[in-house]
């Protein structure tokens, strides 16, 4: 039943609405979410955001604002780009503010507006003082006499300001920014005196999902007729820009406990095109199994917490029918969660260097008789001593695997220790081993399915398929015959039985 259920919504989501049945065979939108999380005290709020906007370059849509008691205004007349204003005469308690679109990237091919075509006008920066007017004006025009035209002056320019970072010229210039804000800022006054149409430009890298993304800062700017960017660091493959200028993107007035978060979060864009589809249409079961009207920072968590169940499939198997013994029933799933952050090799050598030290300190702890909760408390803090100690020598020795062991479940590896050390204790040190080689191998095994990105795809875009790995554990728990192990274990009496 579970799987006809399953496989009937399947079925409608890939034959009737063209899901695509593989990761990135199509194009790539993006969902882009400001969220804001603060706490008010009886006062007039105000809180201005710059947001994405349409351009002749980049297409915004589905937009939405989760806007509670306040009210919005969404100011369109400013020159450095879209912003929208939320504001609330007296609130109380926390709140939550939300803007959520979808967005389409640009690339560096991506070109300028009409306007950044123009000559610009050569004047010196106005905000600088009679001093810093006539060094900006010496330094400007050495760059000029260096160069052979526009476009090695630009390169010149960006060069001094950018590489050269120690000139004393350039660090007199600087505007009082934020780095790196004031370096792009000068290199934009310097262009637009020399007749260089230029301007700062801000937004997001599109690369990968993130819960936390860092807004961006570069460069823009025509020079010979050809639009340029120039990027601090690697050029992104793919970006959104979203205001232009040095202003912050998000500025908040009687608030505090201020906390903005900006995600992103890769969608393919046929299956976008689904959803709304199903919208439009009459409301069908289908919409109900799907994350796409989730929050991004959810969705994200859900990536994750989705192939969990993958996993345990597997760990049932190896336990039903290969007979693998292990710590503990689902020990094994939590240890591979766990992998996810070291990488499965690093992840192996620090759960085994980890797990040998606190089993010698488990044994050691035998000898002073300490009561079971006493006795795990020490552990656990021997196991976040270790860590620590194991972390500064990979940092000294400049290598980045020490850097992810505090990101080991501390609980996991000191209830792992206990289970080896009592299983030693009341069975052997066979036994031991043998639990605690098996709980890595399917946790390995398990990491290997938890982090495959096409089982992650089909089980986030097809959340209905948890519906056949349920009937898959049902169907599974119904054996009873030998395991694989067993079958090895008695082949003697089997063979003596044949006689």
């Amino acid at each position: 039943m579970l799987t006809a259920i399953a496989l009937t919504i399947f079925g409608i989501k890939v034959f009737q609405y063209n899901y695509p049945l593989t990761p990135g065979t199509q194009t790539t939108t993006w969902d882009f979410e400001i969220y804001l999380d603060f706490d008010t005290a009886n006062q007039p709020v105000r809180i201005e955001t710059f947001i994405p906007s349409n351009s002749d370059t980049r297409r915004v849509s589905q937009e939405q604002f989760y806007n509670g008691a306040f009210g919005l205004r969404l100011e369109t007349a400013n020159d450095n780009g879209r912003k929208a204003i939320w504001t609330y005469r007296y609130p109380n308690d926390r709140k939550v503010l939300r803007y959520r679109a979808r967005l389409e990237g640009e690339t560096e091919r991506s070109p300028l507006p009409a306007e950044m075509h123009r000559p610009a006008d050569r004047e010196p920066p106005e905000s600088l003082n009679d001093l810093e007017r006539q060094a900006f004006l010496v330094w400007s025009s050495d760059m000029r006499r260096r160069s052979a035209d526009d476009d090695s002056l630009a390169e010149l320019i960006l060069q001094e300001i950018f590489v050269q970072k120690d000139a004393d010229e350039i660090e007199a210039l600087l505007p009082v920014l934020p780095p790196p804000l004031n370096r792009l800022t000068l290199a934009a006054e310097a262009l637009q005196s020399q007749g260089i149409r230029a301007r700062v430009a801000n937004g997001v890298y599109l690369d990968e999902a993130r819960r936390r993304t860092e807004v961006q800062h570069w460069l823009e700017y025509h020079v010979d007729g050809r639009d340029k960017r120039y990027f601090i660091g690697a050029d992104p493959k793919e970006f959104f820009t979203i205001w232009y200028g040095a202003e912050e993107m998000i500025r908040a007035d009687g608030v505090f406990d201020f906390e903005p978060q900006v995600s992103i979060q890769p969608i393919d864009s046929s299956a976008s095109d689904v959803m709304r589809k199903a919208a439009r249409a009459d409301r069908t079961p289908v919409e109900l199994f799907s994350f796409d009207r989730l929050p991004v920072t959810t969705q994200l968590v859900y990536q994750v917490l989705i192939t969990i169940p993958a996993g345990i499939v597997l760990l049932v198997f190896m336990r039903q029918f290969i007979g693998i013994e292990t710590l503990g029933t689902f020990m094994p799933i939590l240890i591979g969660i766990a992998f996810r952050e070291t990488a499965l090799l690093n992840g192996l050598i620090l759960f085994t260097m980890l797990v040998a030290l606190g089993l010698a300190m488990r044994f050691y702890l035998e000898k002073l008789r300490l009561l079971l909760v006493p006795r795990l408390a020490v552990v656990l803090i021997f196991i976040v001593i270790c860590m620590a100690v194991i972390a500064q020598v990979f940092n000294s020795a400049n290598m980045r695997m020490g850097l992810s062991i505090s990101l080991f479940p501390m609980v996991i590896l000191t209830m792992t220790i206990e289970r080896m050390s009592i299983m030693w204790e009341e069975y052997s040190a066979e036994d031991a081993i043998k639990a605690g080689a098996g709980s890595l191998l399917v946790a390995s095994l398990s990491y290997l399915v938890m982090t495959n990105k096409h089982i992650e795809y089909l089980l986030f875009s097809f959340p209905e398929l948890l519906l056949i790995l349920m009937a898959a554990c049902l169907l599974m728990g119904k054996y009873t015959g030998l395991r694989v192990s067993e079958i090895i274990r008695f082949r003697e009496l089997a063979k003596q039985a044949e006689k």
